[in-house]
């Protein structure tokens, strides 16, 4: 398949619409319908941009090209705002990173399970760690904020004290 008749902005829409449909097809061809896309052309272009996205020789071009539309697409559905506060980003986040499974102390905790006892679906917090991350992360990248990265610092400090007690 070479073409498809959904462009890479409206399928990061599409996505950005369908994040909690959990693979529902009645549910991702509903919301297609509605964008004005057909269940074949939604399934062509599904196919095809997450084979692209998954062929080594497209070097990742099409999945950097996806992320700033499927982050912007949500940032219009909450209508610009933080998808969650950066005290809950960094509670899950810590709670991911220093937690022990209790059925097994020498490995971290599931994930899955740490997003659903805080009250996020996997989609929602992906769209937190999305937002948040390169806010807080590292100065490569442009949204990066040094006052903001010095906070997620020190709440992190005090989730893994209350972690680690």
């Amino acid at each position: 398949m070479d073409e498809v008749n959904v462009t890479l902005e409206k399928y990061a829409m599409l996505c950005a619409l369908m994040a909690d449909t959990g693979g529902d097809v009645q549910k991702e061809n509903d919301i297609a319908v509605a964008q004005g896309v057909s269940p074949e052309d939604w399934k062509d272009a599904k196919e095809y941009f997450t084979a692209k996205m998954q062929d080594p020789s497209d070097m990742g071009k099409t999945a950097m090209a996806f992320m700033p539309l499927f982050q912007a697409a949500q940032a219009d559905m909450r209508g610009g705002g933080e998808p969650g506060s950066l005290e809950q980003y960094t509670k899950v986040h810590a709670e991911m990173a220093l937690r022990k499974d209790p059925a097994d102390p020498s490995s971290k905790i599931d994930h899955l399970i740490v997003i659903a006892e805080n009250g996020f679906t996997h989609a929602e917090w992906l769209e937190m760690e999305g937002y948040w991350t390169p806010r807080v992360g590292s100065d490569e990248f442009p949204e990066f904020d040094p006052v903001l990265a010095l906070k997620f610092r020190e709440l992190f400090q005090k989730e893994a004290d209350r972690i680690n007690k």
